[in-house]
């Protein structure tokens, strides 16, 4: 309950306090100031009184506070004090709240700073491609298909496609390829990741178990290595035409295996078979990755490495001196590596690498046979457009 003070209540609360009384003459007084120098008259320096003249604002300032906080506190109720107290207490807690407010926000901006770093970090990376592995599959499945590079290049990609898409898009885990292709195909971002428009390709494309039939409205060599690509999971391609066309083109549907080159599409490099030249035993094609470089294709084996191949149970590629992989470029060493694989992979075949000084290496164990790739360049899901 609040107390009003009105001017009778100050005058009475007044005349309570004690009264101060001086006996003394003004003769007295007079002496005990002049006896003390107070009239000696003293040229004081500018600083001096700026000095002075601080100290005395900030003792009369003190003075007055102390005065009126003390005045106002013994004219205060209790009940004026505990709200007072309250008002106080709360008034911090709100300095605090907002020092912790402001200390967040400048740890989020600091948080935000640090995220938006490693985003231009992570931009700043070479982005090259990669093989699809099983590992990295995991309960999804692996679409591949064959995309358009520049001078008629065909460029065998894969995107790995999780279970729930899968099942969302349609309703099943584990759908064929014809299914995936029929329902991603035309949903691909090709010009978007530096591509030619090239799929869906246009005819009808029917799976029998492990025989693909297809009929195209115009076929070419390069459509129809597309689709072999597409499509590497069915041993035979029949294609569906007149019976001239089908005489011309039945030479393309037969198994060749061949070296794999590096190709660049829009500055990044894709593994690629270079069709120039085609194997019947892995040995030669493993060796045959290195002297049909061409304008368009590039070797993946690094300059001045050598080495031998042998087949037994697995395939065995001796470099004839010790290969310190941390001496070689990092993405060079890792293509060379990945290209040997992928040319092996063509005749289901797993590589041995030996002689190489270290024994694990990145993804690479070297005293394990190395896994069969399952596709080439991986592309990111998002190329699939909604």
């Amino acid at each position: 309950m609040n107390t009003k003070w009105d001017e009778e209540n100050i005058e009475k609360l007044l005349k309570q306090a004690p009264k101060i009384q001086d006996h003394r003459s003004k003769e007295e007084v007079f002496a005990k100031l002049q006896q003390a120098g107070a009239f000696e008259e003293q040229a004081p320096t500018m600083s001096s009184k700026r000095r002075s003249y601080k100290w005395i604002s900030s003792i009369a300032v003190a003075a007055i506070v102390t005065c009126g906080v003390g005045i106002s506190m013994l004219v205060m109720s209790p009940e004026e004090k505990q709200e007072k107290a309250n008002d106080v207490a709360m008034q911090n807690d709100n300095k605090q709240e907002s020092y912790n407010d402001e200390t967040a926000e400048t740890e989020a901006d600091a948080t935000t700073f640090a995220a938006d770093s490693a985003t231009t970090t992570r931009m700043t990376i070479p982005d090259e491609t990669s093989p699809v592995y099983e590992d990295a599959v995991g309960e999804g499945e692996v679409f591949t298909v064959s995309l358009a590079g520049a001078d008629e290049v065909n460029v065998p990609s894969a995107i790995v496609i999780p279970k729930e898409k899968l099942v969302e898009d349609l309703g099943k885990e584990k759908p064929t390829q014809v299914e995936m292709y029929k329902y991603y195909a035309p949903k691909l971002d090709e010009e978007g990741y530096g591509f030619e428009e090239q799929h869906p390709i246009e005819g009808e494309i029917i799976e029998n178990e492990q025989e693909l039939v297809v009929a195209l409205d115009k076929p070419t060599k390069k459509n129809i290595e597309a689709l072999k690509e597409t499509f590497p999971q069915y041993e035979d391609i029949i294609l569906d035409q007149n019976e001239s066309t089908k005489i011309e083109l039945s030479a393309l549907t037969a198994t060749q295996n061949y070296s794999y080159y590096l190709f660049t599409q829009q500055d990044k490099k894709y593994f690629v078979p270079q069709r120039e030249v085609a194997y019947t035993h892995v040995e030669e094609a493993i060796l045959g990755m290195t002297g049909h470089a061409t304008e368009q294709y590039a070797s993946a084996i690094v300059e001045g490495v050598t080495f031998s191949v042998t087949t037994a149970d697995h395939v065995h590629v001796k470099f004839d001196q010790p290969l310190d992989l941390e001496t070689v470029d990092y993405t060079q060493a890792k293509q060379m590596l990945e290209g040997i694989m992928l040319t092996a992979a063509a005749f289901n075949q797993q590589v041995i690498f030996e002689n190489i000084v270290q024994t694990t290496w990145d993804r690479f164990d070297f005293t394990q046979p190395q896994p069969i790739p399952v596709a080439p360049n991986e592309l990111p899901l998002d190329i699939i457009q909604p």
